[in-house]
């Protein structure tokens, strides 16, 4: 599946720009960032989320339908498949699948990666905490004993008079 820029999303989703980076905010539509750090997104996802996308006018893609999600559903569907909608009959459906099946196992790699990045470090921060923190314990002195106060001893009746 192509992947396109915010505003070439924009030209064929019905929504505004605004609207657009707003729901990849929220989750509601993935994106993934290019070796630019500008945001790309699959025009499949964008089928997936707004339903029906327009054609664009720099694009020879053929027009997008969205895929059945309970949010492109209508109400009165029957949840059933019609064996004469399968996509096994068109090629160019199976060569789109294939290619997202890639992408998405791409995708599924990276984040693995990461993962494993993202624990190896965890593991070494927590080893060098634990290492300072045991640093920190031989440095510290011992707690003072406790002592008992000593009695006082007896005072005659004059010392205690003199205040001595």
């Amino acid at each position: 599946m192509a992947r396109l820029t915010i505003k070439e999303s924009v030209a064929i989703a019905p929504v505004s720009e605004s609207t657009l980076r707003r729901d990849i905010k929220s989750g509601k539509v993935s994106s993934e960032k290019d070796d630019r750090g500008r945001r790309r997104i699959d025009t499949a996802e964008l089928a997936r989320a707004y339903g029906q996308l327009r054609q664009s006018k720099h694009s020879d893609e053929i027009q997008m339908t969205a895929v059945d999600t309970p949010n492109n559903r209508p109400e009165n569907t029957n949840d059933s498949l019609d064996p004469s909608d399968s996509p096994s009959d068109n090629p160019k459906i199976i060569a789109l699948l294939e290619n997202q099946i890639t992408d998405l196992k791409k995708q599924l790699e990276r984040a693995e990666l990461r993962e494993d990045t993202h624990i190896r470090e965890k593991k070494q921060l927590h080893d060098r905490l634990a290492a300072e923190q045991e640093k920190t314990r031989l440095l510290m002195l011992p707690a003072p004993k406790e002592t008992e106060p000593e009695p006082e001893k007896a005072r005659g009746w004059l010392q205690r008079l003199i205040g001595a």
